[in-house]
C-alpha cells in the first residue's frame, strides 16, 4: 500500500529498535518514534503526518486512545494525556524509561504505568496525579546488569462479586504480582520466570479463573487466580503477550516465543496442538487474528500469516534491508496491516479486494 519513514530523523537499524506498536483508530495511525520526542498521528490512507503530540523524550511505548483522549509515555518516564486535537491535558513526571502502553481503567478513573526499573504507578485519569506506586523487591542474588530493558503492561482483572479488582504486574525477578487496584497493596505473588533471564516482560492475559504469563526464556504458565497455583507449564519464553482466540466452541492460546517458534496451546491442559517455526531465533510478537490467519512478526525480520488450524505458513514478507527486524506487534483492522521495522519504516499493506468475474470472450 505504502511505506514511510517515521518522523523524528533517521538512525541505523543495527543500533536501535522501534518499540512503539502502531494503533489504528478511525482514519489515523498513532505511533511513536525512537528518534523523535513526540507521539505522531499519521493518515491511514498515505502515512502523512496529521498531528504531533510533544513529549520530553523518545516515545517508544504504544499509545492508548480512549474516547477523545490519547495517553502515552516516553523514554524519560514521563506520561502524557492529550486531546486528539493535540492539546495537552496533563503530564506526569517520572524517572525511569517506559516502553509499554498505559493501562486505562475508566471504571476506577485510573491510568496504570509500568517502568523498566520494576516500578508501577497508578495515576488519576482526569489530572495525572499519583494515586499509588508499587516498587518490586529486588532479588539480592541476581546482578542488576542482567535485568532486561523492558517491562510488561499492567493487566486489570475482573474479580468475583465481593472481591476487589486486581492489577497484575510482572517484574525482572521473574515474579507475577497482584496488587489491589484501588490501594496498590500487594495481595499475592507467584514466581514465574526461570533461568538467567527470568524477567517477566510479556503482558499477561486472563481468561476466566486463569492468567497466562511467561518469563523471557521460560516457562509459559497458567496460574489459577484463586489459589495462585501453577496449573501447567510449557518450556518456552516470550517477549510479548500471547493471543487468546475463540474459534467456535474452541479456545486456543497462541504463544509466540523468544525462540522463534509459535505454539497453539490448550488453555486448560497446556497441551501443544501444533508448533510453527519461523526459521530463526528472533523473539516473535503477539499474534494478531485475521480472517486470513495469524499475523506474527520477528525481531530478526519478517512478517508471516500462519494458519491457526495446523500452523502452516500462508504468506510471508521480508523487508529488503539487512538487520531490520520488527520489535513491536503489527496492527490489523479490516483489510489493512500496519507495522514498524527497526529501521524506522512504517509499512501499510492491504489485502486485495476480490476481482469481479471476468466476462466470457465467447459466445
Amino acid at each position: 500500500h505504502y511505506s514511510v519513514h517515521l518522523p523524528g530523523g533517521r538512525s541505523e537499524a543495527v543500533t536501535h529498535a522501534e518499540w512503539s506498536s502502531p494503533v489504528l483508530v478511525g482514519d489515523r495511525i498513532y505511533v511513536g518514534s525512537a528518534t523523535g520526542h513526540a507521539l505522531y498521528a499519521l493518515s491511514r490512507r498515505d502515512g502523512t503526518l496529521l498531528t504531533t503530540y510533544p513529549a520530553d523524550g523518545a516515545v517508544e511505548s504504544e499509545a492508548a486512545v480512549v474516547g477523545d483522549r490519547v495517553y502515552f509515555s516516553d523514554s524519560g518516564g514521563n506520561t502524557f494525556c492529550y486531546t486528539l486535537d493535540g492539546e495537552r491535558v496533563w503530564s506526569h513526571d517520572g524517572s525511569a524509561p517506559i516502553l509499554v502502553a498505559p493501562a486505562v481503567d475508566e471504571a476506577h478513573g485510573l491510568v496504570l504505568i509500568t517502568a523498566v526499573d520494576d516500578l508501577a504507578q497508578a495515576l488519576r485519569l482526569d489530572t495525572g496525579e499519583l494515586v499509588w506506586q508499587y516498587h518490586a523487591r529486588r532479588d539480592p542474588t541476581r546482578r542488576a546488569e542482567l535485568s532486561l530493558f523492558a517491562s510488561p503492561r499492567a493487566v486489570v482483572t475482573t474479580p468475583p462479586p465481593g472481591e476487589p479488582p486486581l492489577a497484575l504486574l510482572g517484574f525482572s525477578s521473574g515474579s507475577l504480582v497482584a496488587v489491589d487496584l484501588v490501594s496498590g497493596d500487594e495481595v499475592w505473588t507467584r514466581s514465574v520466570g526461570e533461568g538467567r533471564y527470568p524477567d517477566v516482560v510479556a503482558d499477561a492475559v486472563t481468561e476466566g479463573p486463569s492468567v497466562f504469563s511467561s518469563g523471557y526464556f521460560g516457562p509459559f504458565v497458567a496460574v489459577d487466580l484463586a489459589s495462585h497455583d501453577i496449573l501447567w507449564r510449557v518450556e518456552a519464553g516470550a517477549a510479548h503477550a500471547p493471543l487468546l482466540a475463540r474459534e467456535g466452541d474452541r479456545v486456543t492460546v497462541y504463544h509466540a516465543g523468544t525462540d522463534g517458534d509459535m505454539r497453539a496451546v490448550h488453555p486448560v491442559t497446556g497441551a501443544v496442538r501444533w508448533e510453527w517455526d519461523s526459521g530463526g531465533t528472533g523473539a516473535l510478537t503477539t499474534p494478531r487474528w485475521t480472517q486470513a490467519g495469524l499475523v506474527v512478526a520477528s525481531s530478526e525480520g519478517g512478517v508471516w500469516i500462519v494458519d491457526p488450524e495446523d500452523g502452516h505458513t500462508v504468506w510471508s514478507w521480508h523487508e529488503p534491508l539487512l538487520l531490520a527486524g520488527i520489535s513491536s506487534p503489527p496492527a490489523v483492522e479490516g483489510r489493512q496491516l500496519v507495522f514498524v521495522s527497526n529501521a524506522g519504516n512504517l509499512y501499510s499493506l492491504l489485502v486485495p479486494r476480490p476481482s469481479p468475474e471476468p466476462r466470457p470472450l465467447w459466445p
